[in-house]
C-alpha cells in the first residue's frame, strides 16, 4: 500500500521555469499566507534570499509541485544567524550543505513527501561529497531531527512565533537504523 502511494510522487530537482515558478508560489502560500514568516511582496510569489545559489528538490504529484526543500553550500548560511558563537560552523568538517525553506502543500503534509524530499537531499549530499548538512529545525520537532542524526549546534532561537534549533548532521556518523530507513526510501523513489 505504501509503495503504491509513493509511486504517485516524483522526487527530483526543479529544472524547468514552470517548476521554479510553482516552487515560488508554494513558498508564498506557505510562508506568507499560511505561516506568516515573510512580508507579502504582493506578487503571489516568494523568492528565497538564497534563490540564486539554491538547488530546489521538489515532489511532483499529478504534474504539479506539491513540496520543496532547498539546499545550498554557502558561503553564507542562514543557520549562522541562529548560533551565538559562529566559530561553531568553522569547526565542522567541510564541505557544508544547508537544507532550508522546506514547504509542502497543506493537504499533503502527513504523507510521504517529507521522507522523499529528505531522502533526495541526503542522497545528493552523500553523492556530492558533503561532510555535514545544516538545518534550522523547529524546536517542537527536535526529537524527529535527532532521530535522523542531527545534533544541536547551540540553544534554540526565537524567530517570530517559533523556536528554531541550529543543527548539523555529520554524514560520517549516520546511524545504521537511519541508513536502513534511507535505503528503504531510496528503493521506493
Amino acid at each position: 500500500m505504501l509503495e503504491q502511494a509513493q509511486r504517485r510522487y516524483e522526487f527530483k530537482t526543479a529544472g524547468s521555469a514552470r517548476e521554479r515558478a510553482e516552487v515560488n508560489r508554494l513558498l508564498y502560500r506557505t510562508f506568507v499566507l499560511e505561516i506568516p514568516r515573510y512580508d507579502d511582496p504582493g506578487t503571489g510569489f516568494l523568492i528565497d534570499r538564497f534563490d540564486r545559489s539554491n538547488i530546489y528538490f521538489v515532489a511532483i504529484h499529478n504534474g504539479r509541485v506539491c513540496g520543496t526543500m532547498a539546499v545550498h553550500d554557502g558561503p553564507l548560511f542562514s543557520v549562522a544567524s541562529a548560533i551565538a558563537d559562529s566559530s561553531v560552523l568553522a569547526r565542522l568538517r567541510r564541505p557544508l550543505l544547508e537544507a532550508r525553506i522546506f514547504a509542502v502543500d497543506s493537504h499533503r503534509r502527513f504523507g510521504v513527501v517529507f521522507a522523499g524530499l529528505a531522502c533526495s537531499v541526503y542522497q545528493y549530499a552523500v553523492s556530492n561529497g558533503y561532510a555535514n548538512i545544516l538545518i534550522s529545525g523547529l524546536e517542537r520537532r527536535r526529537g524527529m531531527y535527532e532521530r535522523m542524526g542531527f545534533r544541536p549546534l547551540g540553544p534554540p532561537v526565537l524567530r517570530e512565533d517559533d523556536c528554531f534549533v541550529p543543527m548539523s548532521l555529520d554524514l560520517t556518523t549516520v546511524t545504521t537504523q537511519v541508513k536502513k530507513d534511507l535505503n528503504r526510501w531510496s528503493e521506493l523513489l
